[in-house]
């Protein structure tokens, strides 16, 4: 007898509402955008740590960031890092963070 991945139904479920959500309600948008463009930043700058060869422990060295600050930083939760320790995080980097209209 085949089984059935009751997870993925769930999953697939929930998504179903929160495509609809996202298309009716604006605050939703708002939210699911916002978190996106976060969940980018954090990848972008953790993928430009690794392309310069520096590990977090570096970083921390640099910066006098904490560990759990860089971890943050580089990591999906819900934890936002501040403005000022992303700034600094990315002057580590050699970048600045900049303001640009979207797309």
């Amino acid at each position: 007898m085949p089984s059935i991945d009751v997870t993925e139904v769930i999953f697939s479920e929930e998504a179903k509402e929160l495509e609809a959500a996202y298309s009716k309600d604006p605050a939703v948008k708002a939210a699911i955008d916002q978190f996106e463009a976060e969940c980018r930043l954090r990848r972008d700058l953790a993928k430009a740590r690794k392309q310069k060869n520096l590990t977090q422990k570096q970083i921390k060295e640099a910066t006098g960031l904490t560990q759990q600050v860089i971890s943050r930083i580089e990591s999906n939760t819900n934890i936002s890092p501040s403005l000022k320790n992303l700034m600094i995080y990315a002057g580590a980097l050699d970048y600045e963070l900049t303001l640009q209209p979207k797309q």
